[in-house]
């Protein structure tokens, strides 16, 4: 079969540095199956809408397959039209967060074929050949539309167990040029499009370690349903990384994993494989990645910084407890405090992330924060608006509190999460709560400033 895969734009606020893995992943299934397989990577091109509607005219295939998290549904919604405009008995299939979360709008709401739930390697090889004979039922991990219009949902299919069984992502298919060049983790510490980055001319890559994680945070959306916190081997990993530096010479790899930092076994081998990597072609690799407080120790941050680790981010959102509680963060302010001062000490800094707007927030728990941020010497450039996303805990309350009312207009609007509170679960207004995340930013700034001076 003749394949289209399409990425949509995101953040188009930045540069697009985000190689877009599970299209990746699907293309190599596909192509290692004997499918012909075609990309067109709106992210990466930044084609406007007269431009992409102008290609799809002229582009022949058999089926469409999209990708995306689920802040891209408005510009999905806009393509499904324009593929089934000029193309309406191609089918259109759509996976990724922005299909799995909201599958029932996805097909209520859109003239949408087929959703893929979950992970998506094992489902699209039976998928396409489904297409082929014209039974979908016996797909798992699918819900579909029938030839009269009825939706099916399809037997759950299981995690996939051994992810080194995944090949590596078709990096060929895509253009290389720009996602390598348009840094991402530690040489993008700023990323906006208009600003200056500080390592131009240093090539970087996003890449995976493992999927899933054991954590249920009320606002973070689990985008393997469940499935359970799996790993690839250290030695598939660092093959992957020797197969770019060999193809793309990329010297900085980071980490996009929920948890990377789960299984500290699997975290010292490839401290060590890596560090063996970097001697045997005598230039050291450096990465970064996602931690969480109450698993870092020092023995560990150490083993990461000596293999090339300069960046280790953490999702601190909150200096107050009771915060940290609620929403079932699992750890503790001080476990907070301890991972920073250790990634400071071995790393020279921590890259940590804050969110306001939580339901019981009050003038109290944003001092607890600001006093975390001071006693930290934390400057953050921005503040995060609490955000219910589909798929969430955080979302099911906000429609059962009456604070979501149309939930297709809600996720047409959804964005980034530094830009509005989406929900205000606060009894600030949103103005209020506008001006204190302004407050912030510009107190811990100035703070930073003055005491830093006073260093000097």
């Amino acid at each position: 079969m003749k394949v289209l895969l399409i990425n949509p734009p995101i953040r188009e606020w930045a540069k697009p540095n985000v190689f877009p893995s599970g299209l990746g992943y699907i293309v190599s299934v596909l192509s290692q199956n004997g499918h012909s397989v075609e990309i067109m990577d709106i992210n990466a091109y930044r084609w406007n809408k007269i431009e992409v509607e102008e290609r799809i005219k002229k582009t022949d295939y058999d089926v469409i397959g999209i990708g995306g998290i689920v802040t891209t549904y408005k510009y999905v919604k806009w393509l499904v039209a324009i593929l089934k405009k000029h193309h309406p008995g191609k089918k259109v299939i759509v996976g990724g967060s922005v299909g799995t979360s909201i599958s029932g709008i996805m097909l209520e709401k859109n003239p949408v074929d087929i959703v893929c739930l979950g992970e998506g390697e094992e489902t699209v090889k039976e998928l396409i050949g489904a297409l082929e004979s014209g039974d979908l039922s016996r797909v798992k991990g699918i819900i579909y539309r029938d030839a009269l219009g009825k939706i099916h949902k399809t037997e759950n299919r299981p995690p996939i167990k051994d992810l080194d069984s995944i090949p590596f992502p078709a990096w060929d298919y895509f253009p290389m040029d720009i996602y390598l060049k348009n840094p991402v983790g530690a040489p993008n510490r700023n990323k906006w499009i208009n600003g200056s980055s500080q390592a131009r001319d240093s090539l970087s890559l996003n890449i995976f370690a493992t999927r899933g994680c054991p954590y249920k945070c009320i606002y973070c959306y689990h985008d393997f349903m469940g499935q359970g916190y799996r790993q690839r081997s250290a030695e598939n990993v660092i093959k992957e990384i020797e197969t770019l530096y060999e193809k793309y010479k990329v010297p900085y790899f980071h980490f996009i994993d929920d948890e990377f930092v789960m299984n500290k076994k699997f975290v010292l081998e490839f401290c060590h494989l890596l560090k063996s990597f970097s001697k045997k072609i005598g230039r050291k690799i450096t990465w970064g990645c996602a931690g969480r407080v109450n698993l870092m120790t020092e023995d560990l941050v150490v083993a990461m910084a000596d293999a090339g680790c300069v960046l280790i981010g953490y999702g601190i959102e909150s200096g107050s407890q009771k915060i940290l509680d609620f929403v079932n963060k699992q750890v503790s302010v001080e476990q907070a405090k301890k991972a920073i001062r250790l990634t400071k000490k071995h790393l020279g800094w921590a890259d940590c992330s804050f969110m306001i707007g939580y339901p019981g927030e009050t003038k109290e728990t944003i001092q607890e924060t600001i006093d975390f941020c001071k006693e930290l010497d934390l400057a953050p450039e921005v503040i995060f608006f609490l955000t219910p996303y589909p798929g969430t805990e955080l979302y099911r309350m906000a429609l059962e509190q009456g604070k979501i009312k149309d939930e297709e207009e809600y996720i047409l609007g959804l964005g980034e999460q530094g830009e509005k509170a989406r929900v205000n679960f606060t009894d600030f207004s949103d103005q209020e709560l506008s001006e204190i995340q302004s407050y912030m930013i510009e107190e811990l700034k100035a703070w930073n400033i003055i005491k830093h001076s006073e260093v000097e």
